[in-house]
C-alpha cells in the first residue's frame, strides 16, 4: 500500500524535472494529489501544459505559475472544483495562451500583473463565470 505523503513527496511525477527536453505534457483524468508538489519538478523546458484532472484547487495554479517558460496553459472539464481564482503576481510570466474549459470557475480575480504576456483567452463552457477581467477586454478573447 502506498502512503499518501511519502507517494507525494517522493513520487514518480515529482522527477518530471529529469525529462530535461520535455516542452508539452498533459495531465489527464488523474487526482490533484498525484500531481507534482513543486514547480521545481517540473522540468524549466516545459512550454505547454494541459490539465484535464478532477480533485484540483485552484491554488494548484500558483505551482503552475511559477514555471519559467510555460506559454501554453489548458485548464479543461471539471479540473477545478473551486468557484474563484485569485493569481499570483509576477506568475505565469511567458504565458501567451490560456484555455479554461468547462470549470466550475465564478469568480476570477486577475489583472495583466498576473499574466504579462498573455496574447490569447479562450472560455468554453463556463456558465458560473460572472465576468471576463476587465484587463482582458482588449485582447483576443474567446468566450462561449
Amino acid at each position: 500500500m502506498t502512503d499518501y505523503g511519502c507517494f507525494r513527496d517522493s513520487g514518480p511525477l515529482n522527477n518530471l524535472v529529469h525529462l530535461t527536453q520535455l516542452e508539452t505534457l498533459s495531465f489527464l483524468f488523474c487526482f490533484g494529489e498525484l500531481l507534482p508538489a513543486s514547480a521545481k519538478a517540473f522540468p524549466t523546458t516545459l512550454k505547454q501544459l494541459k490539465l484535464k484532472v478532477n480533485s484540483l484547487s485552484w491554488s494548484y495554479l500558483d505551482i503552475i505559475a511559477e514555471l519559467p517558460n510555460l506559454e501554453v496553459l489548458k485548464l479543461i472539464t471539471s479540473a477545478f472544483g473551486i468557484e474563484e481564482w485569485y493569481p499570483i503576481v509576477r506568475g505565469f510570466t511567458q504565458l501567451k495562451f490560456l484555455l479554461i474549459e468547462g470549470n466550475y470557475l465564478k469568480y476570477w480575480k486577475a489583472t495583466n500583473d498576473n499574466f504579462p504576456v498573455l496574447e490569447r483567452l479562450v472560455i468554453r463552457s463556463c456558465q458560473n463565470l460572472k465576468e471576463i477581467p476587465i484587463e482582458f477586454a482588449d485582447m483576443h478573447t474567446t468566450a462561449d
